[in-house]
């Protein structure tokens, strides 16, 4: 019996985006799918009118607190498939994204959580491949993108998402907080994933001080699994975020020339 796959799109004024995102779902070859829409507090006219429209066709449920974790959990909540997929409304996937995911928990079903690796797009090119997995280092950084594919029964073993996480790591907590008991994570090579890449989006014009506040959150809420897992500094968020900093090429651009240069006494 072929299982249900429901992909979850919350939506914040990204009427620009939303057609190409539904149709990139349509065009799956895995033909079992289910796509809820959560209008996340529209304020944009032409979104607010788009959902309107979709809502003759697809479920579009509405959300009364803003922000990514209360929408995907109000998605997720009235989703009747086996397994879910949340999709930012900017974001695509490929067109074999839900039947592999899905081939690799039917090969694998002790499996909690299936990632994909991924294709940048639009104001950046290129890709992300992701390493090995192990919890240590999903508590030191985010080891997935949000776009991965898990099962509602443990979505609703863990209680969902975090609604207290407001401004980011939502999905970052979610994983720590699904996989801490010991969760399998399965891998798929291929990039199946596209990530937009566009100035102004959230997570483009997120600040520091943001980030760091909400990396406090995390450990505040899992300061027990922190204490059982040796977190190595260099493989930290923190430090991979000021190694990738302009400051830090710039600080390499500019020593570089004296790396050469031998001690004299």
């Amino acid at each position: 019996m072929d299982s249900t796959v429901s992909v979850v799109i919350p939506v914040y004024n990204a009427g620009e985006f939303l057609l190409e995102t539904i149709e990139s779902v349509n065009q799956q070859s895995y033909k079992f799918v289910e796509l809820i829409i959560v209008n996340n507090c529209s304020t944009e006219d032409k979104t607010v009118k788009l959902l309107k429209q979709l809502s003759a066709k697809y479920k579009v449920v509405e959300s009364s607190v803003k922000g990514l974790a209360q929408a995907r959990n109000d998605g997720i909540k009235v989703a009747t498939g086996k397994y879910i997929v949340p999709l930012d409304a900017d974001d695509l996937i490929k067109p074999s994204f839900i039947a592999t995911c899905v081939e690799l928990f039917d090969k694998n079903p002790d499996l909690t959580l299936v990632r994909t690796n991924v294709e940048l797009f639009g104001a950046k090119k290129g890709g992300i491949e992701f390493e090995d997995y192990s919890y240590a280092k999903l508590l030191a950084r985010n080891l997935m993108v949000a776009t991965s594919m898990f099962k509602k029964a443990d979505w609703q073993r863990v209680g969902g998402y975090d609604n207290d996480f407001l401004v980011c790591f939502e999905d970052w907590e979610f994983w720590i907080n699904l996989l801490k008991n010991g969760g399998q994570v399965g891998t798929i090579s291929e990039k199946l994933f596209k990530y937009r890449i566009r100035k102004g989006s959230m997570m483009h014009s997120l600040k520091m001080n943001n980030l760091k506040n909400a990396r406090k959150q995390i450990w505040e809420k899992h300061k027990a699994q922190y204490a059982l897992h040796f977190l190595d500094p260099s493989e930290s968020f923190e430090y991979k975020y000021i190694q990738d900093s302009f400051a830090n090429r710039l600080g390499n651009l500019l020593v570089k020339p004296f790396l050469g240069l031998k001690l004299m006494k």
